[in-house]
């Protein structure tokens, strides 16, 4: 399992699910959703990899699960995310 939160300072808040259980703490609970970039530089084309890495927090136990990019777009444009 590999844990990115991206390498931008800049954290952007994306808003809330709606109520899911916690892998960690088995609450339901709207969990707040973060994104932030994870530049990188490749040595193909293209040099440099830009994407979106977005993160969700458990209210309740401040755990933090990772969600990849399309899954992110995803919860985006399904409106599963509450701004």
């Amino acid at each position: 399992m590999e844990y990115r939160l991206g390498n931008s300072e800049r954290i952007k808040e994306k808003g809330i699910t709606a109520e899911i259980e916690c892998p960690n703490c088995k609450n339901r609970a709207r969990f707040s959703v973060f994104s932030n970039m994870d530049t990188r530089l490749i040595p193909e084309y293209p040099l440099i990899n830009s994407e979106a890495v977005y993160f969700l927090v458990c209210p309740k136990c401040a755990s933090v699960f990772t969600v990849d990019e399309s899954q992110g777009d995803a919860l985006q444009k399904l409106s599963l995310i509450h701004i």
